[in-house]
């Protein structure tokens, strides 16, 4: 890897009470655009922080999009969501083998240096991670690549959303991003509170959806942090970070089962029991970490309340 080439991580987006919410929006989505590119040098360069990066901006960008449906329909938008969609046909797969072998499995590889079964999958595992890098790096380097952000950056431009948009939705563009994101926040912060209520008796499915949630949330702060007094938005985004790592971990399970099916582990496999029971160990050690970091949570001052 070439030292001079470094992954970045999303700048800050500097808004204040004078915005519109239709420039907020712009911005929003310029600043994701913007994050993914700064991060192809490093992706290409086989970086893991790269292709992290990458995908979080595009996730960010498809969340973006999504907050601000009532004032930008779903339909403005509808005719650019194939190709990212596409592109996360590689990032994820990607991504999902970096944080497998690099943050899920390496305590267990160092804690067993000479298991032959968890070294012969470690090393099928590794040709597979890099078969979706390379995969990855191909992908980058299609025309499809440039075009899709040639698209996105002609459509903040010509501002195509307009459009389509009734008198409602240009009123609401037109007015100070405080009278939208304030209430958005709320919104959904309400729906983080009702999803996490009885954890305990959520299913995986559940628990999914409710870091689904937090994420959303998690990004629609950030967006519109400078907003909001700095000390509250930083502690509710890290209380917010701790939650969704939480839940990732508890997710792990999942992911790790697919996984190991790609690699053609079978049930029978010793490597894959050793695999599956540390992914267990770790997932109930979270369950019982999870209620301390909600009522912490739930304690936290919303930056956007008076």
């Amino acid at each position: 890897m070439n030292p001079a080439i470094a992954s970045v991580k999303a700048r800050p987006l500097q808004l204040d009470l004078e915005t519109s919410a239709e420039d907020a929006f712009v911005r929003v989505i310029d600043t994701c655009l913007r994050h993914a590119e700064a991060n192809l040098p490093a992706v290409r360069d086989g970086q893991i922080e790269g292709v992290h990066q990458m995908r979080v901006a595009f996730r960010r960008l498809r969340s973006g999009l999504k907050l601000f449906r009532p004032l930008v329909p779903r339909e403005a938008s509808a005719g650019l969501l194939d190709d990212p969609r596409w592109l996360n046909g590689f990032l994820g797969p990607a991504r999902d083998w970096d944080v497998f072998l690099n943050e899920g499995l390496s305590v267990l590889f160092d804690h067993f240096p000479r298991k032959r079964g968890l070294l012969l999958f470690r090393t099928k595992a590794e040709t597979i991670r890099r078969a979706h890098r390379r995969a990855l790096r191909k992908a980058l380097d299609e025309p499809r690549y440039q075009v899709m952000m040639q698209r996105f950056y002609d459509w903040l431009e010509r501002r195509a959303w307009r459009e389509i948009s009734d008198d409602e939705q240009r009123q609401g563009l037109a007015e100070p991003v405080l009278a939208f994101s304030t209430p958005l926040l709320e919104r959904n912060q309400r729906r983080v509170a009702k999803r996490g209520e009885d954890f305990a008796e959520l299913s995986a499915e559940a628990r999914h959806a409710l870091r689904i949630r937090i994420k959303e949330l998690r990004y629609a702060l950030d967006f519109f942090a400078s907003l909001y007094p700095t000390a509250e938005v930083k502690a509710y985004l890290a209380s917010l970070a701790k939650l969704q790592d939480c839940l990732g971990i508890m997710n792990d399970t999942a992911v790790t089962h697919r996984l190991l099916d790609e690699a053609g582990l079978t049930s029978a496999s010793a490597a894959r029991q050793v695999i599956e029971g540390w992914t267990g160990c770790r997932m109930e050690a979270q369950k019982d970490q999870f209620d301390e970091l909600w009522q912490h949570f739930m304690a936290c001052e919303r930056p956007w309340k008076d």
